[in-house]
């Protein structure tokens, strides 16, 4: 004889959250995606309320994401945070399936990713050299290794050898350790040092874009480095590998403007 299914344990989505809330505090989560997860989740609790877990329904997100009017990048974001909320419902038998799953996610933005041209990402750094040089170091890692804004920030000098960065597993977004190569141009731009991390970053930083009368778009620097390092190693295998990436779907669907050969090479011969 088959065992029944579990009843289930009706909740409100206001009640789960705030018991979920106190289970994820006691995972070994960073300070920051902590707080991405409880900002979701609250937003989540503002949206349903008192509704029970198991009549929120994929329609309803999908409803919820329409009238915030976000984008799929952000709709993606959101999913995977309040995913593992709703997971961890079936699991309390709050609910019996996970609506996220089912939720019919917008097309893609198809407009191109914002990079720097190659004489942007030179005024930018040679701006900083003249007013600011300290932040040379994190510029240059965004714009050269494509390394990731948060990464950099908990990036010191044992990271670094004659030939790579290592992120390691501690201090990668994704949790997993990967070598990126130093191109020769990023090297000469290292050696003349600089504050790393860098301190009141986003104050300086808008100091920098203001003087060079340039604009600072989402993950710009790292979208430069995708453009610029698939246009001239010819090679999405090698790109996606050093930006961290499983394969090469993710720098195709987000990361990738097409650039001239001619202009990848004008890039990686930004020097000093």
């Amino acid at each position: 004889m088959l065992n029944s299914p579990a009843k289930l344990n009706p909740l409100s989505i206001t009640d789960a959250v705030g018991r979920y809330a106190k289970v994820i505090k006691q995972r070994s989560l960073r300070h920051s995606s902590l707080k991405q997860i409880q900002l979701h989740l609250s937003q989540l609790a503002g949206q349903f309320a008192n509704q029970l877990c198991h009549k929120v329904s994929s329609s309803q997100l999908e409803e919820w994401f329409h009238t915030r009017n976000w984008k799929r990048s952000t709709i993606d974001g959101v999913l995977a945070k309040i995913g593992p909320f709703f997971s961890w419902c079936i699991r309390e038998n709050y609910c019996e399936n996970n609506p996220c799953r089912a939720v019919k996610r917008p097309r893609s933005d198809d407009s191109p990713p914002a990079i720097f041209t190659p004489s942007e990402a030179q005024k930018l750094l040679l701006t900083a050299f003249k007013t600011d040089p300290g932040m040379i170091p994190y510029l240059a890692i965004g714009l050269f290794a494509g390394v990731r804004p948060l990464e950099i920030q908990r990036l010191q000098q044992q990271d670094f050898t004659d030939q790579y960065i290592e992120i390691t597993a501690a201090k990668a977004k994704t949790r997993k350790r990967r070598l990126v190569s130093l191109s020769n141009n990023l090297k000469g731009w290292l050696r003349l040092g600089g504050d790393l991390p860098p301190i009141n970053k986003p104050k300086r930083l808008s100091s920098i874009l203001q003087k060079a009368g340039l604009e600072w778009k989402p993950d710009i620097m790292r979208h430069s480095y995708a453009s610029y390092h698939l246009g001239f190693h010819q090679s999405a295998d090698k790109t996606a590998l050093e930006m961290g990436h499983r394969d090469t779907q993710m720098l195709f669907r987000h990361y990738r403007e097409l650039v001239t050969k001619e202009e990848a090479q004008a890039y990686w011969t930004i020097e000093p």
